[in-house]
């Protein structure tokens, strides 16, 4: 609401989204990620929709400076984003966990998924921790595999540094970077 006029100008003229694009789909993003069913059998995954709006705004916030950008439906390796790859790797720890233990109240996703995707060096961290114990609880030993697997790729992606702060853009890559990562591993279980 409000925002229709502002886009509709922005397809016509061929120019970037508003902001504020970007900063609604993250926070109705949030609160369905805090507010997910504990019946599920996987972790919370993102609204397709907001993150279609977010790679809609982020493809147009990337023409408009003359870069490219490539975002594919599924975890890509290679992409470049610091923040994109943290968001993988927070998608992984919510998989350790549901696998883990599928009955937990508050999960992961519901404690720092908030926090990681602004600040993830504060909370990646936390989470590798975390993740130990429920390494120890997964019954299955190819389950434990398809995790360690995915947190190597994610984090060789990653690098040597976790950004401390991210922007609103960064903010939208972690967001995708978590629901292409969460779709991978729903399609290889």
């Amino acid at each position: 609401s409000g925002l229709t006029p502002a886009i509709l100008l922005a397809i016509i003229n061929g120019t970037p989204l508003p902001d504020a694009v970007a900063t609604r789909a993250l926070a109705y993003i949030r609160s369905e990620m805090f507010d997910a069913d504990e019946d599920q059998n996987s972790p919370p995954i993102p609204d397709g929709i907001s993150c279609q709006w977010l790679k809609v705004w982020l493809l147009r916030r990337k023409h408009g400076k003359n870069e490219e950008e490539t975002l594919m439906p599924f975890y890509n390796p290679k992409h470049s984003e610091a923040a994109y790859h943290c968001g993988a790797i927070m998608a992984v720890y919510a998989a350790v966990q549901k696998a883990a233990m599928p009955e937990v109240n508050a999960g992961v996703i519901q404690r720092y998924y908030a926090a990681a995707s602004q600040t993830p060096a504060l909370v990646i961290g936390r989470l590798n921790t975390l993740s130990n114990y429920h390494f120890d609880k997964i019954t299955w030993p190819w389950l434990g595999d398809l995790f360690n697997e995915k947190l190597s790729t994610a984090y060789c992606a990653l690098g040597d540094k976790v950004p401390p702060v991210l922007d609103l853009e960064r903010q939208a890559y972690f967001a995708l970077g978590y629901r292409q990562m969460t779709a991978e591993i729903n399609r290889e279980m």
